[in-house]
């Protein structure tokens, strides 16, 4: 990763960055960068922003993307899967509230009723 120089730029380096956050992230236009920072006092033109958006942007976004973590073999689910010899249960609310009042069900192995009981599976 390369150290990008502000050198011989009138302006420090954190202002020259949060006018290229504010720009990018927000999608503002020069102008609208231009008025937010003239709010907090500093005076800078939309064509400066535009310069500095233009010479810095690009190795600003190259750095970002060489941070950002690389896809793994290994996917990882958001949800618990069951296994050969674990069950995961949940709540049956939902039954109750779309199919009335609960009756036994036989699935596979495993009798349950559709209550908040602990015995109705997941799926």
């Amino acid at each position: 990763m390369r150290k990008i120089s502000y050198a011989s730029y009138r302006f420090p380096p954190e202002i020259i960055q949060q006018a290229i956050w504010l720009y990018l992230r927000f999608t503002l236009s020069f102008r609208d960068v231009e008025d937010l920072l003239a709010e907090r006092g500093i005076v800078v033109s939309y064509e400066t922003i535009r310069r500095w958006v233009n010479h810095f942007g690009p190795s600003i976004a190259a750095d970002l993307r060489k941070r950002r973590p690389k896809p793994h073999s290994i996917w990882h689910l958001d949800e618990g899967v069951p296994r050969k010899h674990q069950q995961q249960w949940g709540c049956g609310a939902a039954y109750e509230m779309r199919a009335g009042p609960s009756k036994p069900t036989v699935r596979g192995r495993l009798q349950t009723t559709a209550s908040c009981d602990g015995k109705e599976p997941w799926w």
